[in-house]
């Protein structure tokens, strides 16, 4: 899944608050050893890339903005697996199954990422699904001037004060939702194929797929919306605010609710097909972009000006940008995305040797 930006420095540990981690079931498993030097693939989009924390290097192709120190590789690292990471920023479904995918800047074209897949690949991880779902659009054409609107940004020529209005329209007294339409007509069944393609391309490997960690709170972390502006008192000038969540508090709770609807088809699709699904939603409730700074795992929008969007994605139509890494996690929450997936890992080979449930 792929946004606009904010840059993140070294990795750090994820939170104490994290339920579980990697060294809690590493230490105690004596399954690490015979998990050395295993065949990992990862697959994903930039949930899994790490977009949100620098520096990026070239692979799989120049333009994915995928991290030396993504999840996969901090997991490689943790657990001595040989890693082919294949994860790119932008990547949809239809890019892990059969589709070449041009990268953001148009700087590079990175092969189908099931390509990668091998008889003898023992293990797979994959975060996937908010790129066919729009979820860049739906963030841009969610940015509202105030905590009741309007939204900055005509959505299809039509002016909103919310973008639930848009995507969520009540039509005779009946909510038509749009993006939980797309999640079940649309994504469902790419989710479907795209699993059967992973097991075709690697029969015998341990498929764990990684859910989306919180983005916006639910009302129970913040019952009346947490607006901050994308501009606060700039004039609309530089310097901006950093790590602000410029979304109405309806648009807050709808798109939590989307969140929670992925949530749940990510988690039976996974199921459906036998692998295993390693859920972080509520994991990271207190962590989303509306935490304090020193809490939060998802970087909030910073906006940039013509100057710096060289370190930005541009707002279609404006001399702005949004720093690299908004919306997506921080470098405490890539640390928890690995925690979670590593432990998943340890676990299931764990019992796949008869172990004990650490």
């Amino acid at each position: 899944m792929i946004v606009a930006a904010g840059t993140v420095g070294a990795v750090a540990p994820a939170s104490a608050t994290t339920t579980t981690t990697t060294t809690d079931v590493v230490s105690a498993s004596t399954t690490v050893s015979s998990l050395h030097g295993l065949h990992y693939v990862a697959l994903g989009d930039s949930y899994a890339s790490g977009y949100g924390l620098k520096p990026f290097g070239n692979k799989p192709a120049l333009g994915c903005y995928q991290a030396e120190h993504d999840y996969p590789h901090q997991v490689a690292a943790t657990l001595g697996l040989t890693l082919d990471d294949r994860t790119c920023a932008g990547a949809s479904t239809a890019n892990v199954t059969d589709t070449p995918q041009s990268t953001d800047t148009g700087a590079g074209t990175a092969p189908v990422q099931a390509d990668a897949l091998r008889p003898d690949t023992d293990i797979v991880t994959i975060s996937i699904g908010g790129n066919d779902l729009g979820f860049t659009d739906v963030i841009q054409n969610c940015i509202a001037s105030a905590d009741d609107g309007p939204l900055f940004f005509d959505i299809n020529g039509a002016s909103y004060t919310h973008c639930r209005d848009y995507y969520a329209p009540v039509v005779n007294g009946v909510e038509q939702d749009k993006l939980g339409a797309i999640i079940r007509d649309t994504l469902a069944p790419r989710l479907s194929h795209m699993f059967d393609v992973i097991s075709q391309r690697a029969p015998k490997a341990k498929v764990f797929v990684v859910g989306y960690p919180t983005i916006a709170p639910d009302t129970s972390h913040a019952p009346h919306g947490c607006f901050s502006s994308i501009f606060g008192d700039s004039g609309f000038e530089p310097p901006f605010p950093t790590n602000t969540f410029p979304f109405t508090s309806a648009d807050t709770a709808y798109i939590h609710r989307e969140e929670v609807t992925l949530d749940d088809t990510l988690a039976s699709a996974t199921r459906a097909h036998g692998f295993t699904y390693v859920p972080t939603l509520d994991a990271s409730a207190a962590h989303s972009a509306c935490a304090p700074a020193a809490d939060a795992w998802i970087a909030g929008l910073t906006l940039t000006d013509h100057a710096t969007l060289a370190n930005s994605k541009p707002i279609d139509g404006t001399n702005y940008g949004v720093l690299l890494g908004a919306m997506h996690p921080n470098a405490a929450g890539v640390a928890f995305l690995r925690d979670q997936a590593a432990t998943a890992i340890a676990r299931a080979f764990c019992h796949h040797h008869g172990g004990a449930d650490s």
